[in-house]
């Protein structure tokens, strides 16, 4: 019975655990995208060092959740992520209209992570 019981409880810790890190990873992949979107339309009104910093925070912000991460699926998937972030603040300071293409494949990738992070019947498995 004892055995059943820690079962029970460590079944439900990481149920708990797993619903947790939903939330989590749907608020930080939110405001990820707000904060592309705010790169990109500082950009199109021309304030080029407003959009290089806003991507820095985006940048700061993909670190940290990297930092806190306890499981990610697909590392390779993390450094596209890190790799599209560091073109949006290249192109960001170097003026470029190739950062309109990095934050779309950057806004992509991102909700590909969310989606990788979602736990379904068949990644449980």
């Amino acid at each position: 019975m004892n055995r059943l019981a820690v079962s029970i409880s460590i079944l439900s810790v990481m149920a708990a655990g797993c619903v947790i890190s939903v939330f989590a990873t749907n608020k930080i992949t939110d405001d990820m995208h707000e904060h592309i979107n705010l790169v990109e339309e500082s950009f199109k009104r021309g304030e080029y060092s407003r959009s290089a910093d806003y991507a820095k925070e985006l940048q700061n912000m993909w670190e940290d959740m990297m930092e806190h991460s306890i499981l990610i699926n697909d590392l390779g998937h993390a450094v596209e992520i890190t790799s599209s972030l560091a073109e949006i603040i290249s192109f960001a300071e170097a003026e470029n209209d190739e950062i309109y293409a990095s934050c779309d494949r950057a806004q992509v990738q991102i909700e590909m992570l969310r989606d990788m992070q979602t736990p379904t019947f068949w990644r449980i498995l």
